[in-house]
């Protein structure tokens, strides 16, 4: 991993430097794949501020912390940075699990029967005119929109048919 350092009104002593290595170093073990990690040391009136951005096989991770002491804004920073490789890690554990579980979950639907999860949601239709009820679901790339109509104050429905058109469903 390359290191890049830099400091904005302080100055780069070597046993900061050395306590950057050492700490960021320290993430490698969390994580193989870190490419390259540049901190920003800066001091603000009397704050003292560690700002990391990590490229982890592509993916930037960034962190900036303050204290009143520079070593604490170095580890608080490592901390924040912690967490995040900890959710990195773990979005790319359910990324490979999530494939795994699909193929499972097609074998599985044969032999048993499951009942549909159904998941309630309130919703408060807004006032639309058709015309606009269009442009919000092309806008949203959504499959229905439910809103009043602002000319007949009824609830209704928009909905994309498969062949692009639209469909319009109006209550009583």
């Amino acid at each position: 991993m390359q290191i890049t350092m830099s400091a904005k009104n302080t100055e780069l002593t070597d046993s900061i430097k050395n306590y950057v290595e050492k700490k960021i170093g320290r993430l490698e073990r969390k994580i193989d794949n870190i490419i390259s990690a540049e901190v920003v040391l800066s001091v603000e009136k009397y704050r003292h501020i560690a700002n990391v951005r990590l490229n982890v096989s592509g993916e930037i991770l960034k962190a900036e912390e303050s204290s009143k002491d520079m070593y604490s804004s170095i580890d608080l920073v490592y901390e924040v940075l912690e967490k995040q490789i900890e959710k990195f890690k773990d979005k790319i554990r359910s990324k490979k699990r999530g494939s795994q579980g699909e193929t499972f979950a097609l074998e599985t639907t044969d032999t048993t029967s499951k009942e549909p999860i159904i998941i309630e949601e309130e919703f408060i239709p807004k006032p639309l005119s058709v015309e606009e009820a269009i442009m919000k679901l092309d806008e949203d790339d959504k499959h229905f929109i439910v809103f009043n109509s602002s000319e007949n104050g009824k609830v209704c429905v928009l909905y994309r048919k498969k062949n692009g058109d639209f469909g319009y469903i109006v209550t009583r």
